[in-house]
């Protein structure tokens, strides 16, 4: 039996005849990144993204394009993105009632009407769930319903660990959505690694950052690429190796005061096959400019730490204006520093402390549910 209308809420199809729709999942932030790296991409291979939405379905960490080209064509440029975690095909979305039994519901009711294509010859599937905002129920209690839905539509059997199609049902305030994911591993989990520090930064962040340095380029691809990028903080290393692969011919310098970090540091630059191209320093950044001595970076990227375990009455003042100053010292002329800062008021006054730089670019991202701000600086003689 059909479930009744009064379950059944009013679907929009996001499917295109004419075109491929795909939606990319990434940090809050960096949508923008998303969208223009996927267009030159598309553009190198000759197909046209005709439309693009940065903020699909009133959404932060979505990025929408929708590709002129048949899917094999756009899903093979989307495997190839960096700045991403994960590449969705957006099926449908609708509305929610208000009351959790009720849009539980009408999760199950509407999804068990939805045709889902891959699902007609899978063996198996699962469903996962992404939910932001405030509710009476559970991502997995969203994820059993719409299940329950779809081995009711397809007779196809769950299977959590070994599936062959993976369906989105995600939940977003008022509305849900309904995807197919293509990548069963998120594609920001890509470097090889031998060391992996609990605070390393993902991939797809490190790619963003160095893509910032050339915001205001008419294209990052058509900005000349550094001879020398700089990580005064590198850690593990993970924007150094997504430098390496970014721009090939560019020389790597990293440098960390920890120990263990900078042993590990070594072991992922053999794991990445980058150790011709890498110096690493063991020093503390305090004497970063002794420490380059006559090296000069074309772009300095970095992510100090943060401080979340510090004692809130730390003064970061004098910290930033210290790094602002070895940083300067070790730049290019017209060299840009890209570097995320949590604590944004102390930093702007060791900006104004230093007059090093002018700030080119400021925008808030999200990582691990704390809220850092990038700042893109342009070099300042003085």
């Amino acid at each position: 039996m059909p479930p009744p209308d009064a379950d059944r809420a009013s679907v929009t199809s996001l499917r295109s005849a004419e075109r491929t729709p795909l939606l990319f999942t990434t940090n809050m932030g960096l949508e923008d990144v998303v969208i223009n790296e996927y267009r030159e991409r598309a553009t190198a291979a000759g197909i046209d993204v005709p439309t693009v939405n940065d903020a699909p379905f009133d959404l932060r960490s979505y990025a929408r394009v929708e590709v002129a080209a048949p899917p094999d064509a756009a899903l093979e440029l989307a495997y190839e993105m960096k700045s991403v975690h994960h590449v969705l095909a957006p099926l449908y979305t609708f509305g929610l009632p208000d009351t959790a039994e009720a849009a539980l519901r009408t999760i199950r009711t509407t999804v068990e009407t939805l045709t889902v294509d891959p699902m007609a010859t899978a063996g198996t599937f699962r469903v996962t769930t992404v939910r932001r905002g405030e509710h009476d129920f559970t991502s997995i209690d969203v994820q059993r319903e719409a299940g329950a839905a779809l081995e009711a539509h397809y007779g196809t059997t769950v299977d959590l660990e070994d599936y062959d199609v993976e369906v989105r049902v995600d939940v977003h305030e008022d509305r849900c959505l309904v995807s197919v994911q293509h990548t069963h591993e998120a594609l920001s989990r890509r470097q090889a690694r031998l060391f992996q520090p609990r605070a390393a930064l993902k991939p797809n962040v490190a790619y963003a950052l160095l893509r910032l340095a050339h915001l205001d380029a008419a294209a990052s691809s058509d900005a000349a690429p550094p001879e020398l990028v700089l990580d005064p903080f590198c850690g593990s290393g993970t924007i150094l190796w997504e430098a390496g692969a970014l721009w090939p011919k560019a020389t790597l310098v990293g440098n960390d005061w920890n120990d263990e970090t900078m042993a590990g540091a070594r072991q992922n630059a053999e794991a990445q096959g980058l150790t011709d191209r890498v110096t690493l320093h063991n020093r503390d950044v305090w004497y970063l400019a002794e420490t380059m001595g006559d090296q000069r970076a074309d772009v300095i990227v970095t992510n100090p730490p943060f401080g979340v375990r510090l004692a809130s009455s730390m003064d970061f003042r004098p910290f930033y204006r210290r790094v602002l100053e070895q940083c300067h010292e070790v730049l290019r002329p017209n060299g840009r520093v890209v570097i995320l800062v949590l604590r944004q008021s102390p930093f702007k006054k060791a900006l104004q402390d230093t007059e090093a730089f002018n700030v080119r670019h400021v925008r808030v991202l999200e990582i691990g549910g704390l809220y850092p701000r990038v700042f893109v600086l342009g070099r300042r003689d003085r």
